[in-house]
């Protein structure tokens, strides 16, 4: 045994490096052929969308197949052959494509990460983080959207649009017993993406033929004569005159360039990078603003209500059953064969095989959006020896050894309890005015007992999950070695699993809310008090959507781009509707925002 674990540390670590090494050849090998193109852009478009993301690509391209000139821009680079493999998205945390965030050291969660610590992954790269995430496609409830999206079910994702989706094409036998240990406990089993309820389901995938789909698969081969892209570039403000977005200012490889939009510049930098690029540009709060010597524009809560998803139970449960997933299987030839030929096989599976939402025993009302999600892997941190999700997630040296490298040859299983609508809020604020410095990121995970004691009910649940029949033919049984630091309290004790969420507290990948609706941007998506300024993106969420964020992200930009048509629309009606000579001037020289629609 020991044998066999070294000789799959040596193969899986070599594999690694050669993986790596591939990325960042890329990268800098794109980063080479921009030297020679990177005058590419006009000085003037309708349309400026800064970030080419989940929300960003789909904007760019709604907005360019209208007609309309569209500059995006994005930070990072284009994505190289292979990284649409659905098995890899680990690989891809902590990698050149990944903006590394890592939150400031939470004083109620995250204890059992380096420095209390969490990173929080985010895709630097053209489809943002769709090209890292683990690809779940889950709609979410309707009391999600009810108050600022009532119409989304107008924008639900179907079987004619360009985006794809897919039942996962690969799983273990962990998936049918699970379905029949939710029965047992009297559980609902449903697609819950057409019921839009609670419920759970074997796992649907933004995936096609077996590989990622992201965002910036809308991008390609398309619209050439109105879409200008450039990557590599750092937005360093919005350009602002009397209360007005004229264009941003960006740098290229050393250089400064000003380049002015007609019609509205759409920020979809994400929640870490859209609050950043409002406050450089003097849109937030005054007093921090003016601490960081920056000239105030719009006092408004940027960068306040964060929020984000919080999941446990990592490599909490132990099967006395084989399951078909493991490092050996994954690095058969035969697997890689399979998926490369027919697009089938252990690289299909993003790690997930099934997801379901329920509400817990303190939500009283049931027919409200539910407070919990679980999500079931045939894996865990130790699955891999260590060598890619215990630095994906950041678990200290201390933990692993203690806690999790003793399950290293067991068959090992994670069923994550998710806290879907927390109650603690946390914030971001800049470090300095110099753009290229990172924000201070603190969620305030767990500040308030309300989200402790929900996320017990959800490992309430999962004990009644492993203790029925079904389970029980696996050999299920909870791992019960106490978590290092949570000694003094008695394993399974009310005071042992709030210790240990505490420590073992991780991010479910979905922050949101650090440019709120209704507090930043109004239900069309404006900047308050600022004309021609929009932000799309997860920052602008209300409230967590029940679900994986990235459905709601990609429903939310189709919206966000038929308001801009129909305020596009609006102001050559009202064009039509005056004819005296300054419209003639404005229609001639394309100068309508600056003279005829204030």
């Amino acid at each position: 045994m020991l044998i066999l674990k070294y000789l799959i540390f040596i193969t899986s670590g070599t594999l690694l490096f050669l993986f790596r090494s591939y990325i960042n050849l890329a990268y800098f090998w794109d980063v080479f052929g921009q030297l020679f193109s990177f005058n590419a852009f006009k000085s003037n478009y309708d349309y400026i969308v800064v970030g080419a993301g989940t929300s960003g690509a789909v904007i760019a391209a709604r907005l360019a197949e209208n007609g309309q000139s569209v500059l995006l821009v994005e930070a990072g680079g284009t994505a190289p052959p292979f990284l649409d493999i659905p098995l890899l998205s680990p690989l891809l945390q902590n990698s050149i494509y990944d903006w590394q965030y890592i939150t400031i050291p939470q004083h109620n969660a995250c204890k059992a990460l380096k420095n209390n610590q969490c990173k929080w992954p985010m895709g630097k790269i053209l489809g943002g983080t769709s090209r890292l995430n683990y690809m779940t496609y889950v709609r979410g409830h309707p009391q999600d959207y009810a108050k600022w999206f009532p119409d989304f079910n107008d924008y639900i994702i179907g079987k004619n649009d360009s985006v794809k989706i897919q039942e996962s094409r690969w799983h273990t036998d962990l998936v049918n017993a699970i379905l029949k240990s939710i029965v047992e406990i009297d559980g609902k089993i449903s697609n819950i993406n057409e019921a839009l309820d609670t419920g759970f389901m074997k796992v649907q995938l933004f995936a096609n033929n077996g590989k990622r789909w992201s965002t910036d698969n809308m991008l390609y081969g398309k619209y050439q004569h109105t879409l200008d892209i450039i990557t590599h570039t750092r937005v360093d403000k919005v350009l602002i005159n009397s209360k007005k977005a004229t264009g941003i200012q960006f740098t290229k490889f050393g250089k400064t360039f000003n380049i002015t939009a007609n019609n509205g510049v759409i920020v979809s930098a994400g929640v870490i990078g859209s609050p950043k690029l409002l406050m450089l540009s003097g849109i937030g709060p005054e007093k921090h603003l003016k601490d960081m010597n920056i000239k105030v524009i719009n006092d408004l809560p940027v960068g306040q209500n964060l929020m984000d998803h919080v999941l446990t139970g990592i490599d909490l449960v132990r099967l006395k059953t084989n399951l078909s997933f493991s490092m050996t299987n994954a690095l058969n030839p035969m697997a890689l064969l399979n998926y490369f030929f027919f697009g089938k096989g252990p690289w299909t599976s993003s790690g997930i095989e099934v997801l379901g939402t329920f509400h817990s025993t303190l939500q009283k009302n049931k027919s409200s959006k539910p407070d919990l999600q679980l999500m079931i892997l045939p894996l865990g941190i130790s699955t891999d020896y260590g060598i890619v999700l215990k630095k994906a997630m950041g678990i200290s040296d201390e933990v692993y050894d203690k806690y999790f490298s003793p399950l290293e040859n067991d068959n090992v299983i994670t069923i994550a309890p998710v806290l879907l609508h927390p109650k603690s809020l946390g914030e971001v604020k800049l470090r300095s005015n110099d753009p290229s410095d990172e924000l201070l990121i603190d969620p305030k995970y767990l500040s308030n007992k309300y989200d402790i004691d929900t996320l017990i009910d959800g490992i309430q649940y999962l004990k009644k999950l492993i203790n029925t029949s079904a389970m029980k033919q696996l050999g299920a049984s909870l791992y019960k070695k106490s978590f290092p630091g949570c000694e003094a309290n008695k394993f399974d004790s009310l005071e042992y699993w709030e210790c240990y969420i505490r420590y073992l507290s991780l991010t479910a990948y979905h922050p949101a809310g650090t440019c709120r609706m209704g507090d930043v941007v109004d239900t069309s998506f404006r900047v308050y008090n600022i004309r021609n300024l929009y932000v799309v993106d997860a920052s602008v969420l209300p409230s967590l959507p029940s679900g994986n964020i990235n459905a709601a992200l990609i429903m939310m930009a189709k919206k966000a781009v038929d308001i801009l048509k129909q305020i596009k629309n609006k102001q050559l009606h009202n064009f039509g509707h005056n004819n005296n000579n300054t419209s003639l001037l404005c229609y001639t020289f394309n100068i309508c925002n600056r003279f005829c629609y204030p």
